[in-house]
């Protein structure tokens, strides 16, 4: 008899506060942005990321969406045995969850995200006397997580990111970036 009472109660909760944030804010929303990525591996330079990300608020301060993330990153290297040149494109699939701390015009969020984190490469060496071109390509798929934080204001994002892959070659690298959405504005 408790238990149903309890549950009633709750169920009731939630539909009050679903009806609540309804009147308040739109629930669907789509992220788009530029930004500046920082990788954490020698030999290559910073670089830039785009994203997209539709999402959807599942309460009054919490959004889950799906994020698609390529940036492009690139390094060369001058010595006595020749050049190189290393090119490295990845692109991040991630379910996402952010948490935002109040529901006022300025709304300061942390999130993070899990997927699949997908990087191709080519590297190019010239270098010995007789003028040789030495050229590989790589590429692999591997799990990664998404930990970041920002605001939204006047349906403008601004985000600090940093995304680590769980392999045993990593490309982990850190994001600034500016955005902005469609929706989600208050009704």
């Amino acid at each position: 008899m408790k238990n149903s009472i309890f549950i009633s109660l709750l169920a009731v909760t939630l539909f009050v506060s679903a009806q609540v944030h309804a009147q308040e804010f739109k629930p669907f929303r789509v992220d788009a942005g530029l930004g500046y990525a920082i990788p954490f591996t020698k030999g290559f330079d910073a670089g830039l990321m785009f994203y997209l990300e539709p999402k959807y608020e599942i309460a009054p301060q919490i959004a889950v969406g799906l994020r698609w993330e390529p940036a492009l990153f690139g390094g060369g290297i001058n010595d006595v045995e020749g050049a190189s040149v290393n090119l490295k494109m990845s692109s991040s699939y991630m379910l996402t969850g952010d948490y935002y701390l109040n529901n006022n015009k300025f709304r300061p969020f942390a999130g993070l995200g899990l997927g699949a984190y997908s990087m191709g490469g080519v590297s190019v060496k010239t270098g010995d006397e007789l003028g040789n071109l030495n050229q590989s390509i790589d590429g692999s798929t591997n799990f990664a997580a998404l930990l970041r934080a920002g605001f939204d204001v006047s349906h403008f994002r601004f985000t600090l990111s940093y995304e680590h892959v769980f392999a045993s070659e990593t490309f982990n690298y850190l994001a600034l970036s500016v955005g902005f959405y469609i929706g989600g504005g208050k009704n």
